[in-house]
């Protein structure tokens, strides 16, 4: 009788010498050592636009039979034995990521997605898939395959013709355009993809129990599999909307309900095997029947994601890695070049199966090119079914196949990503060769403002804000405003317009309190507010500056208002900091079609409309400056309590008009210093300072006076009142005089907007 395994070792100088017989701390060498050449490819290709996926491909090559696995002291760690229970963990973890991956599917997707995703969704499946079996038909009869081979043909053609979904998400993920227009097409068109490949591949293993069982068996596989997606979709997915009902807004979902969907994850996955499936296809459709997005979808991404991205998955993919043997490829000429042609040949349809209905829909040609290689990237998904055809029991693709699919598969996950970003840069839509801006607004036209929310205390500072603005009949504002929402528990971002929300989305309610107040804000300003719209953006916060500039875009809004990523308390110290915040403005800021205002709130949001409201602006000069005080001049409102300083700092060694912009400075200042402005009044004071500590002594001085302070943010702008003040920035967003105001040691409630003018951006 054999002993069990043993586990712990009695340290680590026993162990050495022990033959490396205890099956935990070989373990974590094992991952020690996958991991350590993992980040370290990755560290040596991330520079060149290479994903991690490539990494870890190369990483199992590393340490197979090719190279390192030829060596004894790589074959004892990694013995028969050992590999084994990697192989489980890995194996798991690939599971997990299957049911997360469904999961994060948003299948409302297909009820909203256009005619341009559907067809190439459908051609970049069907016709690699008609040309594969064509041309493998048509050269089968000149090659000398055998009848293992052979049978093997249909089955690989397959395989090399698939889109999955999650393999699409992680390359879109991975180059930063989730969110774009063109992430948005590619996530569609795979989603179409995607369906019809999980109807080839149960066609494929229906035929291939009935070529290896009998007919009745492929049959009641086959009805077997119907009864358990009709179950999922009218008993469990019902089920899962009851736990969503049940679950009150804002609560977390109760921790037994997680258990026991996990535990039915496990059971789907003993079912879907003993219908002759692989035990991760019943995982995946379960995922699928959970609804995603918050709060029971978010719920469980949150919990198991982390693990299985970092860890179970560059496991998988590794050990797959590591039972490639190179030198197979090489042992058969004939047949290399066979598979050779067959997987060019899909490779090649599936480009031009794209391009076809892109470029008939007039799509640029370099965005065509950049979504074919996108939806024909290939992953992990694609990985693990050439090893689960491949493997022992199945025994579908030999391993010379199964090698130089791996080595394709290397090939395409290193180049495309490469290809992709140099074809495709997002940011090319926002370049600005209109001027939208308020300084170039017809005088008293129509103002268009996109203000973001992020959180409800966002909303009174806001509002404020655009109150003070001076929204009259004769000088309207049009609003947009844009509620971000962090993207969790789903793979497919969302944007609801909710003017059109019964048309583009389900009964799901998103930013009620949003709307709530700005619809508020707009019967107390009927006159003032010629339009008010609200949109909600579920995005990950990486990407949002793709929706804010988008809208930005369509709607020709002349200014973004943003919220500071920093809170304060009533006493001054700071409350709480999100840094992906800080991240969404500096972004902004990069990309942003208009000009961009970052609104820092310290508390005087909430004084009543008959109060006097304080506003100062600090002009140093520059456009910057000459557009946040445009913006201030609207302020000058008669029918508002608003009082407005514009406080003029000079260098004392400058006097005459140098440039210009100091010509344009002097213009946009001489109505404000006749006090010309029409339906308005306003205070000029002109201070003489001969550096930046002056400079700082009188904004720190005056600051508790007003209640908001407008500033340019003059972003490396070298100038002699702000002349050794550079070094002490903290938020070069905010840039100098922005960043000393909201930094402030004192304990103030002054709340401060920096502007930027819009920036010329070239191609």
């Amino acid at each position: 009788m054999a002993l069990p395994y043993r586990v712990h070792s009695p340290g680590l100088w026993n162990w050495l010498h022990s033959g490396n017989t205890f099956s935990l701390p070989q373990l974590e060498l094992q991952m020690m050592i996958i991991f350590a050449i993992t980040h370290a490819s990755d560290c040596i290709l991330k520079p060149y636009g290479v994903p991690q996926f490539t990494s870890q491909l190369i990483a199992g090559i590393i340490l197979g039979p090719s190279l390192l696995g030829r060596f004894e002291p790589i074959k004892i760690l990694f013995d028969v034995r050992s590999q084994e229970i990697i192989g489980m963990l890995a194996v798991f973890g690939h599971l997990l990521f299957l049911f997360l991956s469904g999961v994060k599917m948003d299948l409302k997707v297909f009820k909203r997605m256009g005619r341009n995703a559907i067809y190439t969704g459908i051609a970049c499946i069907l016709f690699p898939l008609i040309i594969g079996l064509s041309v493998g038909v048509s050269l089968k009869r000149s090659w000398r395959l055998t009848k293992e081979e052979a049978y093997s043909l249909p089955f690989l053609t397959v395989l090399h013709s698939l889109t999955p979904f999650p393999v699409v998400v992680y390359l879109l993920e991975y180059l930063k355009i989730l969110n774009s227009e063109l992430g948005q097409l590619g996530l569609s068109a795979a989603l179409v993809s995607e369906a019809i490949g999980l109807i080839l591949l149960v066609l494929a293993t229906l035929i291939k129990v009935a070529m290896e069982k009998n007919n009745f068996q492929a049959i009641f596989c086959g009805g077997s599999t119907i009864i358990f997606i009709l179950t999922l979709a009218f008993v469990f997915r019902p089920t899962m909307v009851w736990i969503v009902k049940q679950t009150p807004k804002g609560r977390p979902v109760k921790t037994v309900y997680i258990h026991i969907i996990m535990l039915l994850m496990l059971v789907s996955g003993l079912v879907s095997r003993s219908f002759k499936f692989t035990c991760i296809a019943g995982p995946f459709f379960l995922g699928l029947a959970i609804p995603d997005g918050p709060p029971l979808g978010s719920a469980i991404v949150n919990k198991f994601n982390c693990f299985t991205e970092h860890v179970f998955l560059p496991l998988f993919v590794t050990t797959c890695a590591m039972k490639v043997d190179l030198r197979l490829i090489s042992l058969d000429a004939n047949l290399l070049t066979f598979d050779i042609i067959l997987v060019i040949a899909t490779f090649a349809t599936k480009m031009v199966a794209c391009l076809i209905p892109l470029l008939y829909s007039k799509m640029p040609i370099k965005d065509a090119l950049a979504l074919a290689l996108i939806l024909s990237f290939k992953g992990e998904v694609q990985l693990s079914l050439y090893f689960y055809f491949g493997d022992e029991q199945v025994h579908l693709i030999p391993g010379k196949e199964r090698s130089l699919a791996v080595v394709a598969i290397l090939i395409n996950a290193t180049i495309a990503p490469i290809l992709v970003k140099y074809l495709y840069d997002p940011s090319w839509k926002y370049a600005g060769y209109k001027k939208r801006d308020i300084i170039h607004n017809r005088h008293n036209a129509e103002l268009r403002i996109l203000v973001c929310i992020h959180k409800p205390d966002n909303i009174p500072t806001v509002i404020k804000l655009l109150e003070t603005s001076g929204p009259t009949r004769q000088r309207p504002l049009t609003v947009y405003v844009l509620h971000l929402i962090k993207l969790i528990g789903r793979a497919s971002p969302v944007f609801i317009s909710h003017q059109m929300q019964k048309k583009t989305l389900s009964k799901t309610s998103y930013s009620e309190n949003v709307i709530t107040a700005f619809n508020r804000f707009k019967q107390d300003n009927p006159d003032g507010i010629s339009l008010l719209h609200v949109f909600t953006a579920i995005s990950p916060t990486k990407y949002m500056q793709e929706d804010v500039c988008t809208l930005a875009l369509d709607k020709l809004a002349s200014l973004i208002v943003l919220p500071f990523h920093r809170k304060w308390s009533l006493d001054g110290f700071v409350e709480s900091e999100d840094c992906a915040i800080r991240t969404l403005n500096c972004g902004v800021l990069e990309l942003a079609p208009c000009s961009v205002g970052i609104l820092v709130d310290r508390g005087r949001s909430t004084i009543p409309a008959e109060s006097s409201y304080s506003v100062a602006m600090i002009f140093l000069g520059g456009s910057d400056d000459q557009e946040a005080l445009t913006f201030a001049k609207r302020m000058a409102n008669d029918m508002m309590n608003i009082n407005l300083t514009v406080i003029h700092f000079v260098a004392s060694e400058s006097e005459e008009i140098r440039g210009w912009d100091d010509l344009v400075d002097h213009e946009v200042l001489k109505d404000v210093r006749l006090n010309n402005l029409s339906g308005g009044y306003v205070t000029y004071i002109e201070e003489m300072v001969e550096d930046g500590p002056q400079t700082a002594l009188i904004i720190h001085s005056m600051i508790e006076e007003y209640d908001l302070i407008i500033v340019g943010r003059r972003h490396n702008v070298v100038s002699p009142q702000t002349s050794g003040l550079a070094e002490w920035s903290e938020f070069p967003e905010l840039g100098i005089i922005g960043d000393l105001l909201a930094t402030s040691d004192n304990n103030t409630r002054t709340s401060v907007l920096v502007v930027r003018q819009q920036q010329k951006q070239q191609k």
